[in-house]
């Protein structure tokens, strides 16, 4: 960036580094279809995150809303890279009309306000906040970390099998969804953050699970005693 700009050069940085964290004045650009939930990403609490206005990562406070990156990159899902555009520019959200690359100051007073949550979306459909408040209680991201440290600390056999209970409710109540609730498997990600199988991966672990697949790792143990989870090599 050009210390001297004070306009949009168009250039995309911004959007490839990540869609927008969304805010209640963001609810109608939602409930209009604008941005349908399939294209939204829950960050869960406790669960470790780039802060943009830091500069590092952090652990969240509490659990943010955002637009889903596209083809397993960071970059906006609404970005359009051939054109340097932007395919909802009109009615794109509160975070993208306050950025100024060149001026973080007005991003910086809303950054932290008056956040989206989930149960702001979901108040009007039966069963989807029960739903996510059985999958906060039982697959917690805090708990997750808890024991994905101790596994890795010392190894212990309990933690481990914690880990795979975890990992198995998530991935149950992810296909519950779509074979009996008949959703679309990549709102999945709104209603209950990121695979917990994908974290292990984040985390140099992997998931071993008996006689099933769980986030990509097959458990080849007979006797259903091994690990849940170990060390990537």
């Amino acid at each position: 960036m050009n210390q001297s700009q004070n306009s949009c050069q168009r250039c995309g940085t911004c959007c490839r580094k990540g869609g927008p964290t969304l805010h209640l004045e963001d609810r109608p650009l939602v409930e209009e279809g604008i941005l349908p939930l399939k294209t939204l990403v829950t960050y869960r609490r406790g669960e470790p995150v780039h802060d943009p206005i830091q500069g590092r990562v952090v652990p969240l406070t509490a659990e943010i809303i955002k637009i889903r990156g596209r083809e397993g990159q960071w970059t906006c899902a609404f970005f359009d890279p051939a054109h340097q555009s932007c395919d909802i520019y009109d009615h794109r959200p509160l975070e993208c009309r306050m950025l100024k690359c060149w001026a973080t100051g007005d991003l910086e007073r809303i950054y932290a306000k008056d956040r989206l949550v989930r149960k702001d979306l979901v108040a009007g459909v039966e069963g989807l906040a029960e739903l996510i408040d059985l999958h906060e209680q039982r697959c917690n991201y805090n708990a997750f970390s808890r024991l994905a440290a101790d596994y890795r600390r010392f190894g212990r056999p309990a933690a481990a099998r914690a880990l795979n209970r975890m990992v198995g409710l998530d991935e149950d109540l992810r296909r519950l969804t779509v074979d009996k609730g008949g959703l679309d498997p990549l709102i999945n990600d709104f209603l209950f953050g990121r695979p917990l199988g994908q974290a292990l991966s984040h985390l140099d672990l992997k998931p071993v699970r008996k006689g099933r697949r769980a986030g990509g790792a097959e458990n080849n143990a007979s006797d259903g005693t091994a690990p849940a989870a170990s060390p990537r090599p």
